[in-house]
């Protein structure tokens, strides 16, 4: 169980969206704190991952790195990185 506290715009903003949507304000809340949960393991998983690829690019054997870019790419979310620095 959680509480929280919302300024009374944002509450507002949130009784409009869950009406909107027919959901309740609890469901919109749920969903939106499981999106900022998933942003950032993802975050942690792509400083991983460049990690790795910054280790594989030390090394000699390019064709490995492009098949591990390949490889990791392939199940990456449709996420926009942005200009984020690892």
């Amino acid at each position: 169980m959680l509480g929280i506290r919302l300024n009374p715009d944002l509450e507002a903003d949130l009784t409009a969206l869950a009406r909107r949507t027919h959901r309740t304000k609890s469901d919109v809340a749920r969903e939106a704190v499981r999106e900022y949960v998933d942003r950032h393991s993802l975050d942690a998983e792509y400083r991983r991952q460049v990690a790795l690829v910054h280790e594989a690019q030390r090394g000699s054997d390019m064709d490995w790195l492009e098949a591990m870019a390949a490889d990791l790419m392939a199940d990456e979310p449709d996420y926009d990185w942005g200009d984020r620095k690892p």
